[in-house]
């Protein structure tokens, strides 16, 4: 059985600006709390874009999104890193991205729908099945990872701006910033353990 050793998940460039606002939210709020909102408002902000209520999509897709680097923040920095947090974290974060590109992407751009929605569902999979066959791993998101995940976010938030502001061009920069974004998935996927 191969195990490998815990490895200090490094400060981010977020983290350094979060820790001076960090007295601003209560020790009993913890990430899992954050994790846990994100899965449980998703689905709510499937049914706001759905509706086409974009005002109100782009307020609470902002929010979510925000949680999420909150989360890994307050981790880190408060030393609340947990196994539980370490799986459905990266979970609640695709199950958020595929929810707005399933919901508004499928609309102009099925390839991409399909190609964002087949790579999120096979890093769920190749994460969950590796952490199944090899006991002790630690799987983290490395940087590629994580610039990956912020380029979907602001793809998703562009493509709900750009449908509530009925602008093409916002459209098209969403559509750039989600292919860039799989070039980023692929070299996180290749990366990985380096």
């Amino acid at each position: 059985m191969i195990k490998r050793l815990a490895q200090v998940q490094p400060i981010s460039p977020y983290d350094r600006v979060i820790k001076y606002f960090l007295p601003l939210f209560p020790r009993k709020l913890r990430p899992n709390h954050l994790t846990f909102f994100r899965l449980v408002m998703t689905p709510v902000l499937i049914v706001i874009l759905a509706a086409e209520e974009y005002k109100i999509g782009v307020v609470f897709f902002a929010i979510l999104a925000f949680t999420d680097l909150l989360d890994g923040a307050l981790a880190r920095l408060r030393n609340q890193v947990t196994d539980w947090g370490k799986v459905w974290d990266p979970v609640a974060d695709k199950v958020l991205v595929g929810s707005v590109v399933a919901v508004l992407l499928l609309q102009i751009n099925l390839n991409l729908t399909i190609l964002l929605l087949a790579f999120e569902l096979a890093f769920i999979l190749g994460g969950t099945f590796q952490k199944m066959r090899i006991k002790d791993i630690e799987i983290m998101a490395n940087t590629w990872g994580k610039i990956k995940m912020n380029l979907q976010c602001f793809g998703s938030g562009f493509l709900i701006l750009g449908y509530l502001l009925a602008m093409p061009s916002l459209l098209f920069a969403a559509q750039l910033l989600l292919y860039l974004s799989l070039v980023f998935a692929l070299t996180s996927l290749f990366t990985r353990g380096l």
